[in-house]
């Protein structure tokens, strides 16, 4: 017989109502990702034969949200339920007959971890589940906590076999006190799912298909379904409002947190730094508390990123000092720069290797090259910076005509003083200096110099003659 073909249904058309959102739940972000493309991501590595998300009738926002996860969406049109929606996933998923396996997932629960996968696909091929996997958990009975669980109760028969799954919405007082409740993850024999779903009936408060009945139908056909026991709730929770979103940002932030540490990076304060899921960080890097990194974005290794530097998108080299405050967004920065406080790299800036950009300094759309450096109070936009320049305090590309913006090139070893204003479109020569307090409208040659500023006039004892203030005296007299 050959090898069983795994074919993966993911749950994502419900309306997530208690979000109170415009955004479908399910595209809500969780550590840098959508809500499921954790899930997405967590299946991918069973290396299934298809992935499908099921997704509503109106779905534009999915369809962009998940493009470049390898998924293909299905349309469940109307809502029917669970049962519907994977009856709808199975269609497409291509998944046939008794051989292929069929793992449906709920797509709101991103702390999902591939090897709880890997172990309900375990349990099913030692061959006692004939029909199907189920997962479960136990909530802990505190404060009648397992009372109020929204998940569905695992309903056992005196013999410890279990009998059926019911909906917490259909729970009586008895069955809501089980604390053994529905992981929401379930692997079936393709043939065995599709025939269980054609039985299925909306005898429910909701009205619906529901995909836990699937159990007892399996059951009455003769088929076994296995039990996956699951330790830690909190990897299998289903986020259904913004505080529960908040619980599942926390979980995934600090399985983040704990994989730096043991990756040989330096975490000042792990509870107060965020780091999304796929951010890469080198050995022997410090995080300051407070830190911020974005999805996209990779540090090297002997960095020390400050209190509240946030990164997103970005590639950082190593040896980088980045000082507090600094912001950076879609930008690169090479070895050993140094950066901050308070600077701000905005998309395609470029600082090169061991340049520096200080205090209050915006960059955007520029290269800064290596050894230069814009310590103060300056704005570069659109220029492009050779090796070796020193930029003054207070200087500013003026990039923007206001109509087009223009470039400013400063080729090596320029010298820029105080206070300049650079006019684009501009080239300042290798070698030239430009003058403090300057206004540069023209080109500048190698190694010239450009003054341009108003001439200073002197008139000698004209405060005590001529100023207000004098008048305001001889008036008084």
């Amino acid at each position: 017989m050959p090898q069983p073909s795994m074919h993966v249904v993911i749950l994502a058309a419900g309306d997530g109502t208690r979000m109170l959102s415009r955004l479908p739940k399910v595209l809500h972000t969780v550590a840098g990702r959508p809500m499921v493309g954790h899930v997405i991501e967590a299946a991918r590595r069973l290396n299934p034969a298809s992935i499908v998300v099921v997704v509503p009738a109106e779905h534009d926002r999915h369809r962009s949200a998940l493009d470049g996860y390898p998924v293909e969406l299905a349309v469940q049109d109307p809502p029917s339920g669970t049962g519907d929606a994977a009856q709808v996933g199975l269609r497409a998923s291509g998944a046939r007959g008794d051989n292929d396996l069929v793992l449906v997932i709920n797509g709101d629960c991103p702390g999902l971890r591939s090897e709880t996968l890997e172990a309900i696909a375990a349990e099913q091929a030692s061959g006692d589940a004939t029909g199907a996997v189920f997962l479960s958990g136990l909530v802990a009975h505190v404060n009648g906590e397992s009372a109020t669980s929204p998940y569905g109760r695992m309903v056992r028969d005196t013999d410890g076999t279990l009998l059926r799954i019911v909906e917490a919405a259909d729970c009586d007082a008895e069955q809501l006190a089980i604390p053994e409740v529905n992981g929401g993850i379930y692997l079936f024999v393709s043939g065995v799912l599709e025939r269980a779903l054609q039985e299925l009936r909306p005898d429910n408060s909701q009205g619906e298909l529901y995909l836990t009945d699937t159990l007892e139908v399996i059951r009455n056909q003769g088929g076994r379904v296995g039990l996956c026991r699951h330790h830690d709730l909190a990897e299998i929770d289903g986020v259904n409002t913004r505080a529960e979103l908040a619980r599942a940002e926390e979980l995934l932030r600090s399985r983040k947190a704990e994989e730096l540490m043991l990756a040989g990076v330096t975490l000042r304060d792990p509870s107060s730094t965020s780091v999304d899921v796929d951010v890469e960080v080198g050995a022997d890097t410090i995080l300051y508390p407070g830190v911020v990194l974005e999805a996209g974005t990779s540090v090297g290794e002997d960095c020390v990123l400050y209190p509240n530097v946030r990164v997103a998108r970005s590639r950082i080299g190593s040896n980088v000092t980045m000082y507090d405050g600094t912001v950076i967004e879609d930008a690169v920065v090479e070895d050993g720069a140094t950066l901050g406080p308070y600077a701000r790299l905005r998309p395609e800036a470029h600082i090169c290797e061991d340049a520096r950009v200080g205090n209050f300094v915006e960059i955007k759309k520029s290269r800064l090259g290596r050894g230069s450096k814009a310590n103060h109070l300056t704005y570069l936009g659109d220029a492009e910076i050779g090796a070796g320049v020193n930029i003054g305090a207070g200087t500013i590309t003026c990039n923007y005509d206001g109509a087009n913006k223009h470039t400013t090139v400063l080729e090596d070893g320029v010298f820029v003083g105080s206070n300049t204003a650079i006019v684009a479109p501009v080239r300042v020569g290798r070698g030239a200096t430009i003058g403090a307090g300057s206004t540069i409208t023209k080109d500048v040659p190698a190694d010239g110099l450009a003054v341009a500023r108003s001439r200073q006039v002197i008139k000698e004892d004209w405060t005590s003659k001529h100023s207000p203030k004098a008048k305001k005296a001889r008036e008084a007299d």
